[in-house]
Parts: structure tokens; C-alpha cells; sequence
């Protein structure tokens, strides 16, 4: 189903490079905003430094997503640094839910809900699962 299920502490352990990749996505975005507020009246040459650069900076944001994907993790919403990664609660799959800003992956959610059905993980009577590999889920080192 997932390419990786993860732990708490695994997902805590990504997200100083979550944030370093949300903050370059985000001035990624700045600046491309900025040079499409310039194309219109861009002629000749400028205007082609300009798409070259529109595509350059397109190509970065594609490029970042992918690489967030790659770690196994979910972008949902760039502008409140919103990313899940999948999991377990008590047996059950569910997405690990962070938002920038928070110190800690700290809530999940049900895969078809969303941050609206965000629950503590505190206080979860299984607690999380696994610490040990599954049959079909890859593992870091494994």
C-alpha cells in the first residue's frame, strides 16, 4: 500500500529536512510568483530569460515534491507546512499528521479524513506500531 510505514520517532527524525525543504518550496514559489508578475510586459530577450527562469524554478518545485515522496512522506498543504506519513495506531493504518511549527509529530488521523480529524497520539491504548518490520513494508536498512 505504502513504500514506508513509519514510526514516530521516524518521522520526528525528518523533520528538520521537511522544514529546510518546505522553506526552499516556498521561496521557490516566491520567486516564481515574482517572474510571472513580469512576463506580461516582458518583450524579446527578457521575456525569454524570464520563461527560462519560470521554467527553471517550475522544475525545482516538481523537483522537491518528488524528493519529499521519495522519503515516503505526503505533502497536503505547502502554505501551513501540512505533511503526513503513513503509520500505525493500534493495527490500524493511519497517516502521522505534522504541521510546521509544532516541535513534534504529536496527532494522526484516518487515511480518508483529513487534518479536521486530527487526534491525539497521546493516550492511544495500543500506542504505535510497528518497531518491527511487516510482510510487504519496507524498513530503513533493511
Amino acid at each position: 500500500m505504502f513504500a514506508r510505514i513509519f514510526t514516530k520517532e521516524e518521522a520526528d527524525a525528518l523533520l528538520p529536512e521537511i522544514q529546510r525543504v518546505l522553506s526552499q518550496m516556498r521561496q521557490a514559489r516566491k520567486e516564481l510568483s515574482e517572474v510571472q508578475a513580469r512576463l506580461p510586459e516582458a518583450r524579446g530577450l527578457e521575456r525569454r530569460a524570464l520563461e527560462e527562469e519560470a521554467r527553471f524554478l517550475l522544475g525545482s518545485l516538481e523537483a522537491d515534491a518528488r524528493y519529499l515522496a521519495s522519503l515516503g512522506v505526503f505533502l497536503k498543504d505547502l502554505d501551513r507546512g501540512l505533511v503526513d506519513f503513513p503509520s500505525r495506531v493500534g493495527g490500524e493504518v493511519v497517516f502521522l499528521c505534522w504541521q510546521e511549527g509544532e516541535p513534534e509529530v504529536a496527532h494522526y488521523h484516518p487515511l480518508a479524513g483529513g487534518v479536521a480529524e486530527r487526534r491525539p497520539l497521546k493516550g492511544e491504548p495500543n500506542g504505535l506500531l510497528p518497531q518491527a518490520s511487516r510482510p510487504g513494508e519496507r524498513r530503513p536498512g533493511a
